[in-house]
């Protein structure tokens, strides 16, 4: 074979540029971008999804890949030697990113200028690895001045919030803190570090107490804080002084809720001026009317203390008609009445309380509430639902005397 027909020959050309390991070759480089990472959107450049897309739109390569790149695999598919081409700091990007995404050892020091660092970040940023972009976060926070990174960051955000999650799940607060300032988000700055404090306190109230009233004056008192934000500690703060002020070890972690529930159940009959009253809790805490009926009907129907929910849930109407009164939506005091296993007298007070036929009817069925069926299809004059549904009732039982003494009733001008 000639020499001609040697370089000519297509196995021989597949060999021949193979370069050193610090050169990416054209299926690498086009392999990198699909490569998972943990946190990976349907957004990075170079995921499956977006490739595929990409055929079926034919959107432009240069979208895809950055120019440096796309010079890389130009240079490669054209038989030309890239580092003949391509300036040695680019060089050195491209293979440095290619050892960062395929997890080989590098050494990131050998990027001395801030220009060669920042190609190395657009480098990995672009890419969308995850782990390669943290990588070279990490590396410029060694190596520059933290307003430089600072400012890298604030025109790169996804490697801005790679670094954000770092920093949050290795509880490095004051970093964190420090970089939400510099860039302005101090509201942000403010929530996270209150979220530290209160997961990691402990027990300690007095101690806690102490950090939230210091975190309340110089962050959440500084303009541009959500209202809403203040408040919530504000209330917070409030609820940790009645803890330390009962002290009661039982009640240290323990929600508003739970306290209201341990309050009903020892000391429902305490008066509204002491500390240990639901009232008073539900005063200082500013506990809504459907939360306190809530806690109260749990506990005390729990506690077989029917005489006190029906005290509090039901009332004499100007007729002298017993009637519900309760901010629980009706349908859901049903469900819970009758989960407690409440009496049926009591469910038929609650459904009577419904104006709409139909759906009390409806839930009469639901229940089993005889009296509120028999009387409904009475209403309704349907002598043929009320005659079936005598069917099911027990012979000789009080609700089946009533249904047929009904349909005896001579008065009555059925429809049917």
């Amino acid at each position: 074979m000639d020499d001609d027909d040697y370089w000519n020959n297509s196995e021989t050309k597949a060999k021949a540029f193979s370069f050193d390991d610090d050169v990416l070759s054209t299926q690498e480089i086009l392999a990198i971008g699909q490569k998972p990472y943990s946190g990976q959107s349907n957004d990075v450049p170079f995921s499956s999804t977006i490739v595929n897309n990409t055929k079926r739109n034919l959107i432009p390569l240069n979208t895809l890949i950055s120019p440096k790149v796309l010079d890389l695999i130009v240079l490669a598919q054209s038989g030309k030697d890239p580092k003949d081409k391509i300036p040695e700091n680019i060089d050195t990007t491209v293979a440095t990113l290619k050892r960062l995404i395929l997890g080989r050892s590098c050494f990131l020091n050998v990027h001395r200028s801030l220009k060669s660092k920042t190609e190395l970040l657009d480098g990995a940023v672009a890419l969308g690895d995850g782990n390669a972009i943290l990588t070279v976060v990490l590396f410029l926070i060694q190596t520059l001045n933290k307003k430089v990174v600072h400012e890298l960051l604030s025109s790169r955000p996804l490697a801005l919030n790679h670094y954000i999650s770092y920093l949050r799940s290795e509880c490095k607060i004051t970093e964190l803190t420090d970089l939400l300032t510099m860039l302005g988000r101090s509201p942000e700055a403010a929530v996270y570090q209150l979220q530290h404090i209160v997961k990691t306190q402990g027990n300690n109230v007095e101690g806690l107490l102490r950090k939230l009233n210091n975190i309340l004056s110089n962050h959440f008192n500084q303009p541009g804080i959500d209202a809403h934000s203040t408040k919530m500690l504000t209330d917070y703060i409030k609820f940790l002084e009645w803890q330390k002020y009962v002290n009661k070890t039982e009640l240290n972690n323990k929600s508003v809720l739970e306290c209201l529930t341990h309050c009903c159940q020892l000391h429902w009959h305490e008066g509204a001026g002491n500390m240990m009253s639901p009232l008073t809790l539900c005063q200082r805490q500013q506990i809504t009317p459907l939360q306190y009926d809530w806690v109260v009907l749990n506990v005390h129907a729990n506690s077989n203390k029917w005489d006190i929910v029906e005290s509090l849930f039901t009332k004499k109407d100007w007729l002298g008609r017993t009637t519900v009164s309760s901010h629980i939506p009706i349908e859901t005091l049903l469900s819970k009445l009758n989960e407690l296993q409440a009496s049926k007298r009591m469910m038929a007070t609650c459904l009577n309380k419904i104006q709409n036929g139909d759906d009390k009817l409806r839930l009469a069925y639901k229940y089993k509430i005889h009296s509120v069926v028999i009387e409904s299809l009475l209403k309704q004059k349907d002598r043929t639902a009320l005659t079936n549904y005598k069917m099911t009732l027990s012979p000789q039982s009080e609700e089946y005397i009533l249904a047929e003494n009904t349909l005896r009733e001579p008065s009555i001008k059925w429809k049917n």
